[in-house]
């Protein structure tokens, strides 16, 4: 096996692990995209309670009264949460989306790498 032939086979040995790597990235982004869509409805539902608690004017007593302001304050507090949450895991995503671009670009770059190298062996059989 000559020495062109051999880089041949490493180029396209290494054009198949990127390959991979690129798709396990495209998982991964996808992974965290949805993450962080559940985390923002969680997000904006918990909002939303924490709203509806807190305008409810309807208490007939003072422990009902007591009762709607905890319900209120519990649910902001989890508001509060789940947006640190949801803010999380959109670090996370767009953190996942450049990996996926960086693997995109090394994929691509084996896959040049390969055709070269495919391009000057046959160069090299035709000259002979």
């Amino acid at each position: 096996m000559t020495a062109e032939q051999r880089r041949l086979k490493r180029t396209h040995l290494i054009e198949r692990v990127r390959t991979v790597e690129q798709r396990q990235s495209a998982l991964a982004a996808a992974d965290a995209e949805a993450q962080r869509a559940r985390l923002d409805a969680v997000s904006a539902k918990t909002r939303a309670l924490a709203a509806h608690y807190a305008g409810a004017t309807g208490a007939t007593d003072a422990q009902s009264l007591r009762r709607s302001g905890a319900m209120s304050s519990h649910l902001r507090d989890l508001s509060h949460t789940a947006e640190r949450h949801a803010q999380e895991a959109r670090s996370q995503s767009e953190a996942s989306m450049a990996a996926l671009a960086q693997t995109e670009r090394r994929r691509r770059r084996a896959e040049e790498d390969y055709r070269d190298a495919a391009a000057t062996l046959r160069q090299k059989l035709a000259s002979r």
